[in-house]
């Protein structure tokens, strides 16, 4: 069993006080030149290896985490991300942590702004939100920028002034989607492009899965009918119903977890259709195991909130480096293999 290091044994090493190598260790008061050589020339020939946990306690130092999430009793896409985001917080419940899990209006703009505001102005040692609106997150992520906070975004798109993000390449997202949906494609279709309950213009995310769907029928010159239809109504399956038999949409690739209310509208009209989108919603899988939607794209919201405040949490407690940008895959669930992520 190997035999614990001792700041005495690399002092004896060294041939320095212990008060150098405490100093050396913890980053903390001057130490000359040649004494610094000395410490770490003993570190490395005693193969030292800190314990962060030890360090952190010894800290005695109280880490304040913000979390800024869309509110998970307005959609329902979120809960596994406030999920994922608990299940960190009692991982760590030991450790001198402050974590206060804050919710915003997904449409609401104004109140994520105002409220992200706030948050910020209590200038916390980490921020951990979904970017949804384009330009009043551009307007927070100076702020945080300007008041030098550790900042962490996911299931968004990475940004300038952030520090870390974890997510899926949505433009790549929407060219698999692209894919899938081609392999059911006939001269007669009309592709619909589906933006549900997000005001477009200011949701990056969405405009980015359009790009890339888009992409890829150019880039393989198919010469399809693409049409976008974007819906912030009430009256969802109405303003649907009015789109579909207008322009005689038959196949559709929806940018969000509402793949389900093409669905509905298309059981309305008694008709059929290619449906592709994502998230394994409820009302989705059920759908996709009746064969209604033919794809789900799962962006595992779950494991981006967890990861992502995990490694905030060990930065601030351990000094652990994150990657700047973490990718999840994109993963791919139809009828046939649903059963395994239950």
């Amino acid at each position: 069993m190997k035999k614990k290091i001792t700041i005495k044994d690399i002092a004896k090493i060294a041939n320095v006080s212990i008060g150098t190598v405490d100093r050396v260790i913890h980053k903390r008061g001057k130490v000359s030149e040649k004494a610094l050589q000395k410490v770490n020339d003993a570190l490395k020939e005693l193969d030292y290896k800190p314990n962060p946990l030890a360090r952190s306690l010894k800290n005695n130092i109280v880490y304040a985490i913000s979390i800024f999430i869309p509110n998970p009793e307005k959609d329902s896409y979120w809960l596994p991300c406030k999920q994922g985001i608990l299940e960190i917080i009692k991982e760590y419940e030991a450790f001198d942590l402050d974590i206060s899990v804050n919710y915003y209006d997904p449409l609401k703009s104004g109140h994520f702004f105002q409220k992200g505001s706030e948050l910020i102005d209590k200038s916390p040692d980490a921020f951990l939100f979904v970017p949804l609106f384009e330009r009043e997150s551009d307007v927070l992520l100076k702020k945080l920028s300007k008041k030098n906070i550790l900042t962490a975004t996911f299931n968004s798109l990475s940004r300038k002034h952030v520090d870390q993000h974890v997510g899926q390449d949505l433009y790549l997202s929407g060219r698999v989607g692209a894919k899938l949906i081609s392999n059911f494609l006939q001269t007669s279709s009309k592709i619909g492009i589906v933006h549900i309950d997000e005001a477009f213009r200011n949701a990056i995310h969405m405009q980015q899965k359009e790009k890339g769907f888009r992409s890829f029928f150019k880039s393989y010159g198919f010469k399809h009918d693409i049409c976008t239809k974007t819906i912030n109504s009430d009256d969802i399956h109405n303003v649907l119903l009015n789109f579909i038999e207008s322009n005689g949409i038959n196949t559709f690739f929806v940018t969000n977890s509402k793949t389900y209310e093409v669905v509905r509208t298309l059981e309305l009209l008694d008709k059929k259709g290619v449906v592709v989108g994502y998230d394994l919603l409820p009302e989705n899988t059920k759908y996709l195991a009746e064969g209604k939607i033919q794809f789900l794209i799962h962006q595992a919201p779950r494991l981006q909130a967890s990861l992502s405040l995990k490694s905030l949490v060990e930065n601030l407690l351990f000094k652990k480096e994150f990657p700047k940008k973490q990718f999840l895959p994109i993963e791919i669930i139809n009828s046939e293999n649903l059963g395994s992520y239950h």
